[in-house]
């Protein structure tokens, strides 16, 4: 090849990495995201692919895994061209073959959970006379909130059946019943996982129903993000002061848990996602399923705006019942292009990335048996002390937010690397300030910090007769290489 053939071959790599880079800006799929997601949890490869396209990434033979010799521009090349993330958009929520914005049309749904798209369904199904029963959740009279799988063959029944009940429904034993029963065409309301049982039941080659020609299922799936033990959670509702006879709907929206009474619009009472993990079903740590990929029609909330529906119609069929529902006056829709896709994906990756629970094998080494392994995060309170200290307006490599949670009385702040190299032996310095006096010294050491990697860290507020006292609180960081980093004085306030 001659020298101009090379230089030629060069500069159209350039020009395809450059477009690339720039098209990939900005979207924080970032070196420290394949650290933390496909390093650092054991699932790498090795393939090397992240190193060999990028310039500013180098294969580590001896560690086996890629290293900085340069900036990162968190541009995410390295993270989307990995085998192992999953980036694709069908990857992430499945194929479907139209997708709509709904919301229902019959005066009686309205004020349904979201925008009542399922129940509506249900009730143009009923009245078009195209299932004979259809099977869904219901609340337990006997036990409120406690879920029950019930055949329905009325529209009367459809729209006593609205309301998500957010725990594990055993809906294919009813399924399972209704054909029994002799009922030839049903509509079949549940979860992922409901659904996934029920599409093997038909296409696996042992399902028992892979050769019943007797009847037809349409499955209408739930976008579901997790599922709660009711023996768990419902408890911790009632010792909170909750009555849930006195609850008419439950809603999780915007990583909130909402509780509603009757004839109020907002919630008497809220929890965050974080707040409850504890009682999340343990099956739920491994789904990867958010939009009910199987379905012949899934349909949630996320993505499509207060009081409406986001569904996609994955089959033939799903796709002319939504339309001809539409079109007879049961639901309102907008095409494909009024949902909000990225909001859609965002959720959908959290549930994929789940499957990354895999523990990255010990190397075993030989050294000091009274050496310890020196843990990547520790925080410990700094000795008391009244001083006077200058207030820094570095802000060189880190972001820092915050929010405040009176009720748990701590500040959470979100510490962000925002430069493009690994930082090392960061100290988070946090102290309440009044004048040029601190007070209640934090100390946390962070071990490591991946470019555009971000970390929680919590600051416990001062407490004076059960109330928690706001004022001005001093951040800091350091590193012994590069010094202060960044200081900032946050003012804080309560919640308007």
């Amino acid at each position: 090849m001659t020298e101009n053939e090379s230089d030629k071959v060069g500069a159209q790599y350039n020009y395809s990495f450059e477009y690339i880079q720039k098209k990939l800006e900005g979207k924080k799929d970032s070196f420290g995201m394949l650290m933390k997601e496909i390093i650092r949890t054991g699932i790498c490869t090795e393939c090397g692919t992240c190193a060999a396209v990028c310039p500013v990434l180098e294969w580590d033979y001896l560690s086996g895994q890629p290293k900085l010799i340069g900036k990162c521009t968190g541009c995410g090349i390295c993270y989307n061209q990995c085998p192992r993330t999953i980036t694709d958009p069908i990857q992430l929520m499945g194929e479907f073959k139209s997708g709509f914005v709904a919301n229902t049309n019959i005066p009686e749904v309205i004020g349904a959970q979201d925008g009542g798209t399922v129940v509506s369904l249900l009730y143009y199904l009923f009245e078009e006379h195209l299932i004979d029963a259809a099977i869904v959740t219901m609340k337990d009279p006997k036990k409120p909130w406690h879920p029950v799988p019930q055949i329905i063959t009325s529209k009367e029944d459809a729209i006593k059946s609205a309301g998500s009940i957010y725990s594990h429904s055993q809906t294919v034993e009813a399924l399972m019943e209704a054909i029994r029963q002799d009922f030839r065409s049903i509509a079949f309301v549940g979860t992922p996982c409901n659904i996934d049982a029920v599409d093997k039941m038909f296409h696996s080659p042992t399902g028992m129903l892979k050769y019943f020609m007797r009847c037809h299922v349409l499955k209408i799936g739930l976008f579901c993000m997790d599922s709660f033990a009711p023996e768990a959670l419902y408890p911790f509702f009632e010792k909170d002061g909750i009555d849930l006879t006195k609850i008419t709907k439950m809603d999780i929206n915007k990583g909130k848990f909402h509780l509603y009474q009757e004839n109020q619009e907002e919630p008497i009472k809220s929890y965050t996602i974080k707040q409850l993990d504890k009682f999340k079903s343990s099956s739920c740590n491994f789904c990867t399923d958010l939009t009910a990929e199987k379905a012949d029609i899934s349909v949630g909330s996320v993505g499509s705006g207060a009081n409406k529906n986001t569904v996609f119609a994955r089959t033939g069929m799903g796709t002319e019942i939504m339309e001809d529902a539409a079109k007879k006056g049961y639901l309102k829709i907008e095409p494909f292009n009024a949902i909000n896709v990225n909001a859609v994906l965002f959720l959908a990756k959290l549930k994929k990335v789940s499957q990354y629970t895999v523990q990255k094998r010990k190397v075993f080494i030989v050294r000091d048996i009274a050496e310890k392994e020196e843990a990547r995060i520790e925080t410990k309170q700094e000795a008391e002390q009244t001083s006077v200290k200058p207030i820094l307006g570095t802000r060189k490599a880190l972001s820092v937010s915050k929010s405040l949670n009176e009720k748990e009385k701590t500040l959470t702040l979100l510490i962000t690397n925002t430069i493009g190299f690994v930082l090392e032996d960061i100290k988070i310095r946090v102290a309440t300030v009044e004048d040029l006096f601190e007070s209640r010294p934090w100390i946390t050491s962070i071990r490591e910090l991946f470019p555009y990697e971000s970390l929680e860290i919590s600051y416990p507020l001062e407490v004076k007769e059960g109330q928690v006292i706001l004022g001005n609180v001093l951040v800091e960081a350091s590193t012994k290489i590069h010094g202060k980093i960044f200081s900032r004085t946050f003012k804080l306030a309560p919640k308007e």
